[in-house]
This record gives structure tokens, C-alpha cells and sequence, in this order.
């Protein structure tokens, strides 16, 4: 989601990032693979396969470990399965 200097939204930004489970937390590739506290640094995905598939990587399965992660709408901060029937 982009807002205007008044906090309205402009835009949606309707993408996949991945989170670890408080949402606190969100993937990042710059400067490196890494958690990031910065939401506009998270690493986007234009589909679910997409997130999976670099989820399922070797690297970033050894920077995951243990924690639990979610797939995230970018503009609404909800697990693209929530609502889902």
C-alpha cells in the first residue's frame, strides 16, 4: 500500500512477502539474505508459487531454522490464506 502525505491510500501493492509468525519480522535480500524490521525492505513475490519456491531454498531454509514463517498480502499484512474457503 502507498500512501499520500495525509496518510490516505494511493495505491494497493498487491504482492507476497514472507514474515515470521508475529509479523515483526520480514525477509530481506538487500544488502543479504536476512530478517529485516523494515517492511519496505521485505523481499516480494507476484505469487504464492513464487514465495514457495524461494522458500524452499537450501539458504534460506538454514536462515529460517526454526522459526515459523507466514506468506504476507504486502498491502494488508494478512496471510494470503486467511478467508480462504
Amino acid at each position: 500500500m502507498i500512501l499520500d502525505l495525509k496518510g490516505n491510500r494511493v495505491t494497493d501493492v498487491h504482492k507476497i512477502c514472507i514474515s515470521n509468525y508475529t509479523k515483526d519480522r520480514f525477509l530481506t535480500i538487500m544488502p543479504r539474505l536476512n530478517w529485516t524490521d523494515n517492511f519496505n525492505l521485505a523481499y516480494c513475490f507476484e505469487s504464492e508459487w513464487e514465495a514457495f519456491e524461494f522458500s524452499e531454498n537450501e539458504k534460506v531454509q538454514e536462515m529460517i531454522g526454526d522459526e515459523l514463517e507466514l506468506f504476507l498480502w504486502t498491502d494488508t499484512k494478512k496471510s494470503i490464506y486467511d478467508n480462504q474457503n
